[in-house]
């Protein structure tokens, strides 16, 4: 017989737990914290919170796929912009203010830290990241066949290492939440010259800048940023 679904007080206990186990753990990090402070957290005895989940263990990983989801959401905004230079404006937003709003910058590197140490996280970790690396990597081939950016080498290691940029800012903008705002700027518009011509947008065979006028660089130009932006590119 299938399984029934569970009820919507049961999802709305697990929620409770998960909420107050993340506390604990972005206070003291999942190794330092106990099951015990956990249940004094959400308010319930150890045979309580048993009843949801069976361990710590099974507590970590949920919120490893917590993060996964998390990431699929943002996967799925994305494939309403039409221009690579919107994906990456949206996508950079969408990691801030996540982590911005939530403060679970710490809680993203203790989980990925996790996996690191414990072969169970690392597998749901290692799937989502495949997931996302291939969406990003087919967005890239996308905005490549569009001429939007420029020749990439190999998508899917571009795709990493465009990841591996926005993982260091989400964790560094906890220490520089008084210049957050121009950080942001500042990044997406060097992931804008890292993959196009200075971080214009072409039309047709000519550049245009962010606001759509025509740029004096014409398409077909050998221009020194271009050159140095299109190596930076393929590092």
């Amino acid at each position: 017989m299938p399984t029934a679904k569970p009820s919507i007080k049961v999802d709305k206990k697990r929620s409770e737990i998960l909420k107050a186990a993340r506390l604990c753990f972005r206070k003291n990090g999942f190794h330092q914290t106990s099951m015990q402070q956990i249940c004094a957290a959400v308010d319930l005895g150890p045979g309580a919170v048993y009843r949801y989940f069976s361990s710590k263990q099974a507590i970590i990983e949920e919120l490893a796929r917590e993060e996964c989801r998390s990431a699929r959401a943002i996967e799925n905004s994305l494939l309403r912009e039409s221009h690579f230079l919107d994906v990456l404006q949206s996508m950079t937003h969408a990691f801030a203010s996540r982590h911005d709003a939530s403060h679970d910058a710490a809680m993203m590197t203790e989980v990925y830290a996790e996996g690191m140490r414990n072969k169970r996280i690392g597998a749901i970790i290692k799937k989502a990241e495949d997931e996302w690396i291939n969406v990003l990597a087919d967005l890239l081939r996308t905005a490549q066949a569009r001429a939007q950016i420029e020749p990439l080498d190999d998508a899917r290691q571009t795709a990493l290492f465009i990841t591996a940029l926005w993982d260091g800012m989400m964790i560094r903008q906890v220490f520089h939440r008084q210049t957050k705002m121009a950080t942001m700027d500042y990044f997406e518009s060097m992931l804008g010259k890292l993959l196009t011509r200075g971080g214009k947008r072409e039309r047709g065979n000519r550049l245009v800048d962010s606001s759509g006028e025509p740029s004096e660089i014409e398409a077909g130009e050998d221009n020194q940023l271009t050159t140095d932006t299109r190596q930076l590119s393929l590092i």
